[in-house]
């Protein structure tokens, strides 16, 4: 038995009451391509307050799944990241190759010179590869990354529009519960079903078990 199931009363049963996405009008979609990662995420948003994340990808092992966007923070985060060790690499070999160019031995190490560039130009795709720019929306108090989007992708303007609309959608979403303890009640049940379709380790939702039920104590007291 779950701990849950005696603190607020999840059941497994209550994932089976929801009608399926699919069946419901769009309330709006959004497709992003990352050509570096080779990536490409569809995103569709229905106006039972269900998000559909699909992913598919060369680097991309996610299943695909469908929340309830009631369970998200409205406010995302911006990670942005840049590579700097590998960028390091690549100006210290760009430097050695510009010693290499002038120096009076060149033409005897144009072989060595030829590898740093490789290895620059290597370096460089590296950097670029590990460094990102994305819009993040967690579950409220389990605090897990569910919604990652990249920033620019496809363009400024179509990006703001569906984060605009998703924004609306999951204030909208949190006014239909009555309080907050059916607000985690939900959010724990929406974890768990993650957990079971593999979107979450069992690790990940222990932590975010324990995360939920500790609000829930504090809010009974």
């Amino acid at each position: 038995m779950y701990i849950e199931e005696i603190s607020i009363s999840a059941s497994v049963g209550d994932f089976e009451t929801e009608q399926p996405p699919e069946n419901q009008t769009t309330a709006a979609t959004l497709e992003q391509v990352n050509w570096m990662r080779r990536c490409q995420s569809e995103f569709t948003l229905f106006d039972n307050h269900r998000l559909s994340v699909k992913t598919q990808g060369f680097v991309q092992n996610s299943p695909d799944y469908t929340i309830n966007i009631g369970i998200l923070d409205p406010h995302p985060k911006r990670l942005f990241k840049i590579s700097w060790g590998n960028m390091l690499v690549f100006v210290g070999l760009c430097g050695a190759i510009w010693l290499f160019a002038f120096n009076s031995l060149a033409q005897k190490t144009t072989l060595v010179a030829i590898i740093l560039s490789v290895c620059a130009g290597l370096s460089l795709i590296l950097a670029i590869y590990r460094s990102h720019d994305r819009l993040v929306f967690y579950s409220q108090s389990g605090r897990v990354p569910l919604v990652v989007l990249f920033n620019r992708l496809p363009d400024r303007v179509t990006l703001d529009s569906f984060t605009e609309v998703l924004i609306q959608h999951i204030k909208d979403a949190k006014a239909h519960y009555m309080g907050t303890i059916e607000t985690l009640n939900e959010e724990l049940k929406a974890h768990r079903h993650l957990m079971e379709e593999g979107v979450i380790s069992n690790k990940r939702y222990d932590i975010v078990k324990q995360r939920i039920l500790s609000q829930h104590g504090d809010r009974g007291r």
